[in-house]
């Protein structure tokens, strides 16, 4: 039987992209996937729904839902698993993958932009990481997988030509950096619950402002 098989996975930022290509191959292996985004509907400056990513694995045999939370608002994302839970029992499987991106000079990111980076790609996976252990440890097993980014690394010589470590990259990677050194201490801490920690950094991506 695959691993994945009667499992439910919570994919955040999943109405296009990276989020959607986990959780169509989610449920693909056999796993019931609450999709999460900011909205229901049109985002206005990209493509791509909540309803159609939903659809489209149902079009192919899977089971998915769709869970729409504003996760720049503390108070909507304070009972999100709890949520999500509600459509195929408690989750398994948290990806974190709603992100934001602020693509300026390290010296030009305002405290505002920098707060809401630091907000969304670290504070957000934490606090949902602490929502689902209590359920994944009672179980003594589950798994998180927070997607990070290459931008993280330090960068090559010459600096300016490398554009994944470029200096307009660097308060976003510094997010990264961070959520990386997380994830690894929380790797250690639950691991004799079960509970597998890791982060993916994907080797070709298109960086947007926004969450979803």
């Amino acid at each position: 039987m695959n691993i994945l098989t009667g499992k439910t996975a919570l994919v955040t930022g999943a109405s296009r992209g990276i989020g959607l290509a986990i959780a169509r191959r989610f449920a693909a292996e056999g796993a019931a996937v609450v999709l999460c985004a900011s909205r229901l509907g049109a985002h206005g400056k990209l493509q791509g729904t909540l309803e159609e990513a939903v659809a489209m694995i149902q079009a192919g045999g899977g089971r998915a839902a769709a869970l729409a939370c504003d996760l720049a608002d503390a108070e909507a994302r304070s009972d999100l698993l709890a949520r999500a839970g509600e459509y195929f029992g408690a989750i398994d499987i948290l990806v974190n993958n709603a992100a934001a991106a602020t693509m300026l000079l390290p010296s030009a990111v305002t405290t505002a932009q920098r707060n809401h980076m630091y907000d969304l790609n670290l504070n957000v996976p934490i606090e949902l990481a602490q929502q689902a252990m209590p359920a994944m440890r009672a179980r003594a097993g589950g798994w998180i997988l927070n997607i990070s980014s290459r931008s993280c690394e330090q960068p090559i010589v010459p600096y300016r030509d490398s554009p994944m470590a470029a200096h307009v990259i660097a308060a976003y990677g510094a997010t990264k950096a961070a959520l990386n050194r997380y994830s690894t201490g929380l790797a250690h801490e639950v691991a004799e619950y079960g509970i597998y920690v890791n982060t993916l950094a994907p080797e070709n991506i298109v960086l947007t402002s926004g969450a979803d």
